[in-house]
Formats: structure tokens, sequence, C-alpha cells
């Protein structure tokens, strides 16, 4: 935002002499007027983005900040940050899980109620809120499905798990055939597990790149079959066990 010492050259940056010269003295004072009052409300609005400690009443700005920058003290848990922001991940279909886990790791050893037992009654609620949500925010974004349907939800495409169904009649033949070789005949298992494992790959593609074009729709739909591919993958897996 311009200081206010610039705000007298505000009409010089207007785009010919002849225009410049045609507002009046009083218009001119009136545009100014109008300026100054736009500054201050803009500059009023960015004062009450930030939280402010329970504690000490100072202003965190970070809305990803666990303890309070002055004194320390945790925090309730900010409504504004996405998961992605919570674990320090790019906001992307493709995450790098390995440094989630270690960001989970971290997070868990500064939040966890154990470590708030002998402080007061207001911090160890919200360590245990902070815990629970970095705990959410980790399981949601480690597996692929979850993530997918969690970024769809980002994108303005709210969609849960159970929604999660196709009207593609030749894709669901397709996988109803794969839980008919299932049932039917042990010794087909790995071979429809390998075959399985071939379509969750592509379909993670897919839906990677989908994501990465900013194409919602497509991204949808594949997620829809990654839903369906994953659980003929757990459905096998506990086939096994």
């Amino acid at each position: 935002m311009f200081s206010r010492r610039f705000i007298p050259m505000i009409v010089d940056f207007l785009p010919t002499r002849a225009i410049k010269n045609s507002i009046s003295p009083s218009r001119k004072t009136c545009l100014l007027v109008q300026y100054n009052m736009y500054a201050s409300s803009a500059k009023s609005k960015g004062q009450k983005t930030g939280r402010r400690c329970w504690k000490c009443n100072v202003e965190i700005k970070s809305t990803v900040e666990f303890f309070c920058p002055s004194c320390n003290i945790i925090q309730s848990p900010s409504k504004k940050a996405t998961y992605f922001e919570l674990m320090s991940s790019p906001k992307t279909f493709d995450i790098n899980t390995t440094q989630l886990a270690e960001r989970y790791k971290e997070l868990q050893w500064k939040l966890h109620p154990d470590k708030f037992s002998e402080l007061s009654k207001e911090e160890k609620s919200l360590s245990e809120e902070q815990s629970s949500l970095v705990n959410e925010a980790y399981h949601t974004l480690l597996k692929p499905l979850n993530r997918g349907l969690y970024l769809l939800n980002l994108k303005g495409v709210p969609i849960t798990e159970d929604e999660a169904t196709s009207r593609d009649v030749k894709f669901l033949a397709v996988i109803m055939d794969k839980y008919e070789q299932i049932a039917s005949d042990e010794k087909k298992i790995k071979e429809v597990y390998q075959e399985n494992n071939g379509d969750l790959k592509k379909c993670l593609k897919n839906v990677s790149s989908a994501f990465e074009k900013g194409d919602i729709e497509t991204a949808r739909q594949e997620v829809v079959k990654l839903n369906y591919y994953s659980k003929i993958d757990e459905f096998i897996k506990d086939q096994e066990s």
C-alpha cells in the first residue's frame, strides 16, 4: 500500500495531460479524499486478519503458528490453514510422503498431550486439539485416495469416499469381473492383484496429470476410479492376510 506522502502524486499517473487538465481542482480533491478513505479501509482490514494469543494478546500473523511467537504458549488450531500448509507440503496431488512423515513426527513431538500433562487445563486441551488435527492432516495426505478427495474439496468439488461412485457401466463391469475372479478361483488372486496394481498406478498418473492441468472434472472422474481400484487392492490384501 502506498504511504500518504505519495497520495498528492496520484493524479500524475493519469494517461494524458488533456485528461489530467480536464479534472477540476474540486474533483481532484474529491479523488484524493476517496483514495485516502480506501487506503485507511484497506489498512484497517489488513490489521484484523491475524489471530491473537489467548495469553498475551500478541498478534499471530502466520496461519500455521502452533505457539505464540512472544510468550511461546500453545495456541488453538488455525481455522484457515489447509492440511498441506500444516504439514509443510505443496498443495499438489504428488507429495513427498517421506518428508510428510518427518513433519508428522516433528509436530507430534512438540504437540503431544503428554508434554503438557503438568501445565494448565487450557494448554492440555489445546495440545489435544492440535495433536488431533495434525494426526488427521497426516493420514489424509498420506493415502493418495484421501489426498485426492481432500484436494477436490479444496477446489470446490466436495466428495466423500462413500459418494465416489461411478455410473460408467463398462468400467463397473470390469470391476465386477475382478471381484468374480477373486471369489471363483484362488489361483487367480495374484494375477488379478498384478493387473489391478497396474490399473492403480495408471490411475494415479491420470489423477496427478488432471490436477496439474487444472482439469477438475477429469480429476474427479479419476479419483472415483481410484476409489474402486484401492478397494480391490485392500480386499485382496485382506484375503491374503
